[in-house]
């Protein structure tokens, strides 16, 4: 992940919508199917995370999921979580450091979060051994202005889709988005998120790369 790699994809579902975890098994392997990277599972109850994991991790497919105290970064990690994401405000510096220690990549949904805010954490994940640092902005227009902000700050970039504006994705990956996170409801992963995968593949192609991972029939 980073910018000279293909945008990374996450699929976000929110568990409070799924009945079990037979049914995130399903939601996961549709998504992996449409050719994603990676599935936020939202809410995700302690109960599920077994077999979630064990479903997910020979297909290929990395889980994310939200942390918000130190005892759920430990629980994931012991659960072999792919990396952390953390809604990052001014008072969660503590929690920062101590998922950034497992060495693992943390994705941090940076919402209003100042130049200088953005500044601190990422130093301080850097220091603290982090794998990785993402920061993903949550789009709700058209407006990616911010995207250029973010990127002065040597972390890989991304959106978080909530628009129904044509043409975000790929203005977003012209912009050097290179994560790109869109929220699922369960019953149209499979039409959803393959579209969401063609048109990341499509931008990132008319960049002069070559590598899709789409078909059609």
């Amino acid at each position: 992940m980073g910018e000279n790699h293909p945008p990374f994809v996450i699929a976000a579902l929110d568990c409070t919508k799924l009945v079990s975890a037979a049914d995130a098994i399903i939601a996961i392997g549709e998504a992996a199917a449409s050719h994603c990277d990676a599935v936020k599972l939202m809410s995700l109850p302690w109960s599920w995370c077994a077999s979630v994991f064990n479903y997910a991790d020979p297909r290929g497919i990395k889980l994310l999921t939200q942390v918000t105290d130190e005892r759920s970064i430990e629980r994931l990690d012991w659960f072999g979580t792919s990396a952390f994401e953390i809604f990052f405000d001014w008072a969660d510096l503590d929690l920062v450091a101590c998922a950034a220690r497992t060495g693992k990549p943390l994705v941090l949904s940076v919402a209003n979060s100042t130049d200088a805010e953005l500044t601190e954490v990422v130093a301080l994940a850097r220091a603290e051994g982090a794998g990785g640092i993402g920061l993903v902005q949550r789009v709700l227009g058209s407006g990616l202005n911010y995207l250029d902000t973010l990127r002065r700050h040597n972390a890989v970039v991304g959106i978080s889709d909530r628009s129904s504006a044509p043409g975000v994705v790929s203005s977003a990956i012209g912009r050097g988005a290179r994560i790109v996170e869109t929220r699922l409801t369960p019953r149209r992963i499979t039409s959803e998120l393959a579209a969401v995968v063609r048109d990341c593949d499509l931008a990132w192609a008319m960049l002069g790369n070559t590598s899709v991972r789409w078909t059609t029939n």
